[in-house]
């Protein structure tokens, strides 16, 4: 217990392990808020509402009160699980962090990292080393005035960059105070200071969509020292490259977990936080400083200053977005879904909070919508099918999932709200895709025998959002379960369970012993249910795109799956459960980040900058509440792996005939 003084409250301290982090919070303050204050990471999807069920903790010592016991089983509540956003302290506390629970924060340069930090995808439209930044240095070797030639410095200056960058130009007051002492030795008295003249000066130009602004201007030659930073913000991770604005490259790169999941793990959780007092203020704080590591980061170890830094070209949802200018969110989520911002011009980076060069600018990408962000224009970049006269639809699969069909006539979006069963959400042994978690699996009959892989090779802790995918792809292909999702407990076999407390049934996909865990990894007939929800939300919208312009799946000829969650996807599977089309399987290219190297193509071209805000006017938005048939192509997905099978030839064919190896090789869990 701690006491702050005479008639103030006692303080309850709360200890959290592994991490050994503190924090001291007032009587009445929640395990979440305490975990908040700590900086420690706790699943909290909702933003503490008590809905989802995934804040829980283990105390191990101290008192608590108001747990909830409605997403926790017995067994459970037995090892001093609690919700965290349900319980209040009572005494200074020592709680656990559960493995299933846990997220490290920052990702740096491991494995994590390059899972979520790929420089570039070999399906991904290619970045032309020829560059033409939105930022770049020009460096001048400018004549002295005369007399016969008495030209004002700054006209003199505008009149050569006009030479190498034609169009209209700008400076503000602040640099062109500068420019005179820059213009000639500092040794030189002011009375004579034609007769000191160097003329030498780097001039730093940067695009404000039609006009070039002078930035910043430097004694002698740097031009060969400009450097940009690309940042795809997205919901689940904030990931930062260095990039070499002269020779396009990517000098370093890095990621960390959004801080913003302590406040609510998807975005309409985190709107709703935004909406208490000082709640939008700290969400704005909380991606600021996730940008501030990444940076600080990324310039030591690329040996780069602050000031070498004239750019930062930002991707992400619209939500992201702004809560990364500190705009209003609450409009996102409320009818008519107008965003406070959807074409944002270039401001300071020093007005968001990101510490880059002082006068350095923040190009945010185009947002189509509410709901389509600049994440799906800098997808479309990446891609290249606007520029295609084939028809394409990308994917990018997620909470929300963004759809775009077209090519270079057309570009039609939607936005199928999927839930967070692909985040490893709404899912019993749910987690995020870090290490353990299990992402891969293979279903062998007769037995039946169950073959798993996790990541990192770790033992399996529980299951990210592909690891469900093939469970639930494999339980059917198998006959545990039939095109309704239902279990088949004779099909189970041993691996059938009903629930101890309240009978839902469950196959065991690792039982503990396996796992050296102390509960099974199941896949529980919830779990079933809702992902079956999930990609029936997402082919229901694709399918809803593709037959508003008359035409069906057949006639796409290429199909770009966008995310980090695409880099692990399994097509035979996501066709089996019916989330992707039936196509051929060369017709699928996973494009990884796209929002990212969208980005940095905007970065590197300024013609490409100028296509972003093009593509944004020319992309149809079609809202999917609004279309009468939708409901029903969603209910009609919501099988397996639909319930028209003639629209799935390669899964009936699959149903009727078994390839599987009668001997398996085990692999390492």
């Amino acid at each position: 217990m701690e006491k702050t003084g005479i008639g103030v409250k006692t303080l309850h301290r709360i200890q959290f392990l592994p991490e050994r982090r503190q924090a001291s919070i007032e009587p009445g303050k929640t395990l979440l808020e305490a975990a908040q204050a700590a900086g420690v990471y706790v699943g909290a999807i909702c933003g503490g509402e008590g809905t989802c069920g995934k804040c829980r903790l283990i105390v191990c010592e101290g008192e608590v009160s108001g747990e909830s016991t409605e997403f926790l089983t017995r067994a459970e509540i037995r090892r001093g699980y609690v919700l965290a956003c349900q319980v209040v302290p009572h005494s200074d506390l020592v709680v656990e962090v559960p493995p299933e629970s846990r997220l490290s924060s920052y990702i740096g340069v491991g494995r994590d990292s390059d899972r979520f930090r790929a420089f570039e995808r070999r399906d991904a439209a290619r970045v032309s080393r020829k560059t033409d930044p939105v930022t770049q240095k020009v460096f001048l070797e400018l004549e002295p005035p005369t007399l016969d030639d008495p030209t004002a410095d700054q006209e003199r200056l505008l009149d050569a960059v006009a030479k190498r960058q034609p169009g209209p130009l700008q400076m503000g007051l602040k640099v062109a105070r500068e420019l005179p002492r820059l213009l000639r030795r500092l040794d030189a008295k002011p009375s004579a200071w034609h007769w000191g003249w160097d003329g030498r000066v780097t001039a730093t130009v940067g695009l404000r969509r039609e006009v070039g602004e002078i930035l910043c201007l430097e004694r002698g030659d740097t031009s060969q020292r400009s450097f940009g930073l690309a940042l795809d913000v997205g919901t689940t991770t904030v990931v930062a490259h260095v990039v070499d604005l002269i020779t396009g490259a990517t000098r370093e790169a890095a990621a960390k977990y959004n801080s913003q999941i302590g406040f609510g793990e998807d975005i309409i959780g985190r709107i709703n936080y935004a909406r208490r007092p000082g709640g939008a203020d700290a969400l704005h704080k909380a991606v600021i400083d996730d940008v501030e590591t990444l940076l600080e980061d990324l310039l030591r170890r690329a040996q780069i200053g602050r000031g070498d830094v004239q750019c930062v070209v930002a991707s992400g949802n619209t939500t992201m977005l702004h809560f990364l200018l500190g705009l209003e969110t609450d409009l996102i989520r409320i009818a008519p879904f107008a965003p406070a911002m959807a074409a944002p011009p270039p401001i300071r980076a020093a007005e968001a909070g990101i510490r880059i060069h002082p006068r350095g600018l923040l190009y945010v990408l185009p947002m189509v919508g509410s709901y389509v962000g600049g994440d799906t224009t800098a997808g479309i970049l990446a891609s290249g099918m606007h520029r295609s006269e084939e028809i394409s639809l990308l994917l990018d699969i997620g909470t929300n999932g963004e759809i775009v069909l077209g090519n270079h006539d057309f570009l039609v979006a939607c936005s199928a709200s999927a839930g967070p069963a692909f985040e490893g959400a709404s899912v019993a042994c749910g987690m995020r895709a870090t290490t353990g978690a299990i992402d891969s699996v293979r279903i062998f009959r007769p037995g039946p025998i169950v073959s798993v892989t996790t990541i990192d090779e770790a033992p399996p802790v529980g299951f990210c959002g592909t690891g469900l995918i093939e469970a639930v792809a494999e339980m059917f292909l198998a006959g545990i379960i039939d095109r309704n999702g239902r279990l088949d407990p004779a099909a189970a076999g041993g691996r059938y369970r009903l629930g101890d407390e309240d009978g839902r049934p469950a196959f065991v996909v690792v039982s503990a012993e396996e796992a050296g865990h102390w509960r099974d990894l199941v896949i529980t007939q919830s779990d079933i249910d809702n992902l079956i929800r999930t990609k029936g939300a997402i082919y229901a919208g694709a399918d809803s795109l593709v037959r508003s312009l008359g035409l069906s799946f057949a006639d796409i000829e290429r199909v770009y799956i966008a995310g980090a969650f695409g880099n692990r996807l399994d097509v035979a599977g996501c066709i089996a459960i019916g989330l992707l089309p039936d196509l051929p399987h060369e017709r699928f290219h996973f494009i990884g980040n796209s929002a990212l190297a969208g980005a940095k193509q905007a970065m590197l071209n300024r013609r490409i900058l100028d296509e972003a805000y093009h593509i944004r006017d020319r992309v149809t938005y079609q809202e999917l509440m609004t279309d009468p048939q939708y409901m029903d192509r969603f209910i009609s997905a919501c099988f397996l792996p639909h319930t028209d099978l003639a629209d799935f030839p390669s899964v009936a064919e699959r149903l009727h005939g078994d390839s599987r190896p009668a001997v398996l090789q085990y692999a390492d869990a």
